[in-house]
C-alpha cells in the first residue's frame, strides 16, 4: 500500500514538473534566441574594431606617449585627450565609425 502512494507521489510531482517545464520552454527558447542573435552582432562589431580604431588614430592624426604608465589616470587622460581630439578637431573623424557600427548593427535589430 506505501508502495502504491508513494509511486502515485512521484507520479503527480512528474506531471507538475513536465507541465512546469513545458510552460517554460518558450521563454528560455525566446531568451537563446536573442542571445544567439545579439552574440552575432557582437562578434561582428568586434572583428571591426581595431582596424576603426587604427583609422580614427591615422584620422586624428594622435601618436600616443610611449610610456604612459599603469595607473588609471594616465590611461584616463590618454582616453580623454584622444576623444578630445576626435570630438572637438576633427569631427569627421569619429562620424566615420559610428557609421561603420551602424552599418554592422543593422542587420541584427
Amino acid at each position: 500500500m506505501k508502495l502504491i502512494k508513494v509511486t502515485l507521489v512521484f507520479s503527480l510531482l512528474a506531471i507538475v514538473f513536465v507541465s512546469q517545464t513545458e510552460a517554460q520552454n518558450p521563454i528560455w527558447e525566446k531568451w537563446l534566441a536573442c542571445n544567439r542573435i545579439g552574440t552575432k552582432a557582437l562578434g561582428s562589431l568586434l572583428r571591426e574594431t581595431i582596424p576603426t580604431v587604427r583609422n580614427l588614430l591615422n584620422c586624428i592624426d594622435y601618436n600616443p606617449p610611449t610610456d604612459i604608465g599603469n595607473s588609471y589616470l594616465s590611461k584616463l587622460k590618454l582616453y580623454y585627450e584622444l576623444l578630445k581630439r576626435g570630438a572637438l578637431d576633427k569631427t569627421q573623424c569619429l562620424i566615420v565609425p559610428l557609421k561603420e557600427s551602424v552599418r554592422l548593427l543593422r542587420p541584427y535589430v
